[in-house]
């Protein structure tokens, strides 16, 4: 704005500048017949052309601002909009970025607290697998245990029956064959057992 002003000011002043260098010129045309004539002064002020030069100024400026006001006026209102709207833009841009990234912060720390689950639950599953191991093999090692004491009271019932069936067979038949008469049940029973009462005490 200050450039336009200080531009119709410089044509301003070429106008009248103009206008008094061309009403000396005239006057010393006028003035060829006369030698005696009193020579006119060059600064001196010349009304109509004053009004001249303003009305110029007038329509001069009356055209600058229709010509080149409005459109430069509109190019910088123009210009301003889209400057706000760049900021607009920029500030819109920060405002989702910042939610992005808040966004992703939350996600993140959402993973971690995930992560950190899995391992936990990892860990008492691992636990939990560690026990059951152990619990079977104790039961394991409790059934072959029992198993085992099973098979030694079997294998002993068979043993003894198999020793109670051999001392009864010979010690029986021995006895009678000695007494040459036959025993009765008490007395077998009552001879087999000291027998093996016998055996026992020696083993």
């Amino acid at each position: 704005m200050h450039k336009l002003i200080g531009l119709s000011l410089l044509v301003m002043g070429l106008l009248l500048g103009q206008a008094d260098l061309v009403a000396p010129a005239s006057a010393s045309d006028a003035g060829h017949g006369d030698a005696h004539a009193a020579p006119s002064a060059p600064l001196g002020f010349k009304a109509d052309l004053a009004i001249w030069s303003l009305v110029t100024f007038v329509v001069y400026i009356v055209v600058l601002k229709k010509a080149a006001w409005g459109p430069l006026i509109q190019g910088l209102d123009t210009r301003e909009g889209r400057m706000k709207q760049q900021l607009a833009d920029a500030e819109s841009a920060r405002v989702k970025a910042e939610a992005m990234l808040a966004d992703h912060a939350k996600k993140l720390e959402k993973v971690q607290d995930e992560v950190k689950e899995i391992l936990a639950e990892a860990r008492r599953d691992a636990e939990h697998t560690k026990q059951d191991i152990v619990a079977a093999a104790n039961k394991e090692a409790e059934a072959t245990r029992k198993r085992a004491i099973d098979d030694i009271e079997r294998a002993r019932d068979v043993a003894m029956k198999d020793l109670f069936d051999f001392v009864s067979s010979n010690v029986i038949g021995a006895t009678e064959h000695v007494l040459g008469r036959a025993l009765s049940g008490d007395d077998q029973n009552r001879l087999v057992q000291d027998a093996l009462n016998q055996m026992g005490s020696k083993t």
